[in-house]
């Protein structure tokens, strides 16, 4: 539209107007927020999900979460890995979090991928999450935890992954604001090893990505 209006302006005022030059560089600026937007989607989130994966190593047979799963990013990719696991996913399933965002539609993506027999999915919070302590090997969240705008209700969250992880087990989030704040959270409720990694620019705001391990229990 921008650009549009710009071949307008220069065909009725002249190519020295600044409404040409204005409308020309809205008009380019639109179009490679769009492309890069595209790319992000479709090429860069699925080549950021492989390699935290890869760095995380699954044998097979872990029980994952995914926090704030949406449409099955990392939900799906981690069950794919999977034999004798199963993958869990929680979402509140807001759609001004994400566009077409639905158990149903995260169902219909494992189903295409073939993997819905290794896939549950519940409506859940972060900050109450439904399930027993030390539950997951693996916790992954991915773009999630922002969207929890008070600094205390997202260090809520924060515990809440450090309860239901497992002993020795481990997570990767990733996010696009707060993740220094996340490492202090993390280390207070017994995850040790935090790394803060990036940033990525799988989008123009920069990802970065916190690993960490949850400390073992001691021994005999």
């Amino acid at each position: 539209m921008a650009i549009s209006l710009a071949i307008a302006s220069r065909a009725f005022l002249g190519p020295r107007q600044p409404w040409f030059l204005i409308g020309l560089g809205s008009g380019i600026s639109m179009l490679l927020t769009a492309i890069i937007m595209l790319w992000g989607s479709k090429v860069g989130k699925i080549s950021l999900r492989e390699g935290v994966l890869d760095r995380l190593s699954l044998r097979g047979d872990e029980v994952v979460l995914d926090i704030g799963c949406g449409r099955g990013l990392f939900l799906v990719g981690a069950a794919r890995r999977l034999n004798t696991g199963r993958a869990f996913g929680i979402d509140l399933w807001k759609t001004e979090d994400q566009s077409g965002n639905s158990p149903q539609t995260t169902l219909e993506n494992a189903r295409a991928e073939e993997v819905a027999s290794r896939v549950e999915i519940k409506t859940g919070d972060a900050r109450q999450l439904p399930f027993e302590t030390n539950t997951f090997d693996i916790i992954v969240s991915s773009w999630a935890l922002h969207n929890i705008y008070h600094p205390e209700e997202r260090a809520k969250a924060l515990r809440q992954i450090a309860r239901v992880l497992k002993p020795g087990g481990r997570l990767a989030i990733i996010d696009i604001r707060h993740t220094a704040e996340y490492v202090g959270v993390l280390r207070a409720a017994g995850i040790e090893e935090v790394r803060r990694t990036g940033p990525n620019f799988v989008f123009f705001i920069p990802s970065f990505i916190l690993w960490g391990k949850k400390q073992p229990l001691p021994g005999p």
